[in-house]
Parts: structure tokens; sequence; C-alpha cells
């Protein structure tokens, strides 16, 4: 049985390649995870329009955001995974799910080589994957600007709007203003929200589709991009 080999697999794979809560389609916990998907959550990517389009999921793990797209309407989703057992995993549960209409392909991002992007999508999402070690080693932009190369009308992300440079990131004010300009850097916060939507302004234009209120929350906002 598919999900009975998905499983154990799953067991298998250390945990640093697992960190997302697995849920079956009734969203019930297959395997936990460091990273849940909250009510709240599902209703901000719910409102995004994935009818009759097609999407790519960049870092989709165990596929959870591809799956959900498929159901809400999308016409083809490819999630992408850098780690072969986590892809494997993912061809296990859409056997599991029944979920045609969504492939699997392992791409490294970091890689100038990688051929994604002579692909284009309608939709381009980079969800519940940019986080501290991202910002802590100065990929963000890279990230962002791959994500940009694959889409040119819609884009998707979900980041936390602030970090706690101390608490969280675990460094100090001096040395986030060696990676980042200083209007990010503010007091002992960083304003990864403010950065990502000025790295696509003015060519994109940023709707929140998660609940917003000031200052510092969590967990990470959806956002969606669209040409400006």
């Amino acid at each position: 049985m598919p999900l009975t080999q998905f499983l154990a697999l799953a067991d298998a794979i250390e945990p640093e390649h697992r960190y997302r809560t697995v849920y079956d389609a009734d969203f019930s916990v297959l395997v936990p995870g460091k990273e849940v998907i909250d009510p709240d959550t599902l209703a901000a990517f719910s409102r995004i329009d994935f009818t009759g389009h097609t999407v790519v999921d960049l870092g989709c793990n165990f596929g959870f955001f591809a799956f959900q797209a498929r159901r809400l309407g999308a016409a083809a989703v490819v999630g992408v995974d850098r780690e072969p057992r986590v892809l494997a995993g993912c061809e296990l549960l859409k056997r599991h799910f029944d979920a045609n209409g969504v492939d699997f392909a392992c791409h490294n991002i970091d890689d100038p080589a990688c051929p994604l992007p002579e692909q284009r999508f309608d939709i381009a999402m980079l969800v519940e994957f940019i986080g501290k070690t991202f910002v802590l080693e100065n990929r963000v932009a890279p990230a962002l600007a791959f994500l940009e190369r694959l889409s040119d009308r819609e884009l998707i992300l979900s980041v936390q709007k602030i970090y706690w440079i101390k608490k969280e990131l675990g460094t100090t004010p001096e040395r986030m203003l060696k990676l980042y300009p200083a209007q990010y850097v503010v007091g002992g916060d960083f304003l990864l929200l403010d950065y990502v939507r000025d790295f696509f302004a003015p060519r994109w234009r940023m709707e929140a589709l998660s609940p917003m209120a000031d200052g510092y929350e969590k967990p990470r906002k959806f956002l969606r991009f669209t040409p400006a």
C-alpha cells in the first residue's frame, strides 16, 4: 500500500528533510513535523484562484501545497525539491491521494545551471520556505529572483513579517547591516516582509492574503504578487 510505504520512508528520513507536518486528505496528521498547517494558513491559501492554471511549488517538501493547489482547481502542478527521498515520498502520496495532474521534479534552485527556468507557469509559489537560515545566509534575494523567472503572471510567497534579530536569528544588528540595507534593520528587528515587497517593486504589486496587523506577528503571512 502506498501509504504504508510512505510512512516507512518518512520515518527513515532525517528530521531536517521532513520539517513540515504531513497530512492525509482529511487533514488528519500522518507524520508530525515542526511546521503545522493551521486554519488561518488554509484560509489564506484558499484565497488564491488556481482554477485552470499551471503551478510550480518550489521547496515542496512532501507536497502539501502542491496537492492542495490541485484540489483547489489547478490544471497541472509541479512540486520541486532537492531531496530525492522526499520526492520518492511525494510519489507515494500522489498514489495514495490518486492525485492526477500533480508531478514532482528534483531541482536545486541554488544551482546556476538549474534548467527549471526554461519552463513558465501561470503561478509560481515559494511558501513556508524562506526562514531563518535563508535570512542569515543572505539567500533571500537569490530565491526571490529565481521565483520571478518562473512566472510573469502571479507569484505566491509566505514569509514571517519581522524577525527578532537576537532572539530568533541569534545574531546582532551590526552583522545584519553587513547583509541588508539599513531600512530593513530597525532596532532589534529585521523587516523581512518589507525587504520582499521592495525586492519586487516596482515590477510587481503586493497583496496580502493573510490578515495583517502592525508590528511583530507569527506565523508566516501569505502574499500575492501580480504585475504592476
